[in-house]
């Protein structure tokens, strides 16, 4: 259903939190032999625009307001 936002997953901090990805998987500037994802496919090194944030933050209030609702 969303893109963007997953969750909840749990955290030592807050109990439980929604995750927000704002980079496609494996797009990094670094290729860490322990990265729990794999190889990076991309390297990366500049700054960049992958999903617009308007369509993050829509994602985000449905998913808190789907979450809230379902808790």
């Amino acid at each position: 259903m969303f893109h963007n936002v997953f969750g909840p997953v749990p955290s030592r901090r807050l109990g439980r939190s929604l995750g927000v990805n704002v980079v496609p998987l494996k797009y990094c500037n670094f290729n860490c032999i322990y990265c729990q994802l794999g190889r990076t496919k991309h390297v990366i090194n500049d700054l960049r625009m992958f999903y617009p944030p308007e369509d993050i933050i829509r994602e985000l209030e449905i998913a808190v307001r789907t979450r809230i609702m379902t808790t």
